[in-house]
């Protein structure tokens, strides 16, 4: 395999610990070749013309993950707390070649149908089916790119559409954070606007609080503290 980049280091490091931990049951996961370097990415605007001055990040020249696909479907075996995770990362040139939202015209207003049309996704959750996942939002003249994440319909708010809260990350922020977390289901969260203290969290606080207690044993070599201190303070 070729030489990787930061973000594909930790990626690929992260991939094969859920993989070799006694304590978690992977259910699916995926790890595809190297695809296309950063250097070979067509200009934006030439993957659709509602791209046009759409911008990369600019420190994706040396750190884009090149691997086709990197996935995984896992949840923790007893007597660990249960709790589970999944990720479902694509190349970058897969998420710049996905069709405009068609569900974007239906949207009730001009911002919205804007705001849908402009998101490409970067994760999912297709093993499980649960439905969460983040987009960058494809603007012109804005960089580093806005991360939003879709999961419950009663967070965010107007004028958003119902269900998407932006994150307090760049797209490198998310790739790094999600390498730490292994994908635990909500993780986002920590780095959105909302209060996780009200019992209708309770499926998302739960987990988090659970990671947050065994993966510092688990996984020793990350710091988890700052992850610990953004959820102390949503409760």
């Amino acid at each position: 395999m070729p030489s990787l980049n930061r973000q594909e280091e930790a990626l690929l490091k992260s991939f094969e610990e859920i993989r070799r931990c006694d304590r978690i049951a992977v259910h699916a996961d995926s790890l595809g070749d190297l695809g296309k370097p950063f250097t070979a990415m067509p200009a934006p605007d030439e993957f659709a013309p509602e791209l046009t001055g759409v911008e990369y990040d600019s420190d994706l020249s040396e750190n884009m993950v090149r691997f086709e696909t990197v996935s995984s479907h896992w949840s923790t075996s007893s007597p660990l707390p249960e709790f589970s995770g999944e990720f479902s990362l694509s190349h970058l040139f897969d998420v710049f070649s996905q069709p405009p939202n068609p569900w974007a015209s239906m949207e009730p207003t001009e911002f919205r149908k804007e705001f849908m049309g402009s998101l490409k996704c970067i994760d999912s959750s297709p093993i499980s089916g649960s439905g969460r996942m983040a987009f960058l939002r494809a603007q012109p003249n804005s960089n580093p790119w806005e991360i939003w994440y879709q999961d419950m319909a009663g967070a965010g708010g107007e004028p958003y559409p119902p269900g998407f809260v932006k994150l307090e990350l760049p797209y490198n922020g998310y790739i790094e954070t999600l390498a730490i977390t292994k994908g635990t289901s909500g993780w986002q969260y920590l780095f959105a606007d909302v209060s996780l203290s009200d019992s209708s969290w309770r499926h998302v606080r739960d987990p988090l609080q659970a990671m947050l207690e065994v993966f510092p044993e688990l996984f020793p070599e990350y710091d988890y503290a700052p992850l610990r201190a953004r959820l102390e303070a949503r409760l």
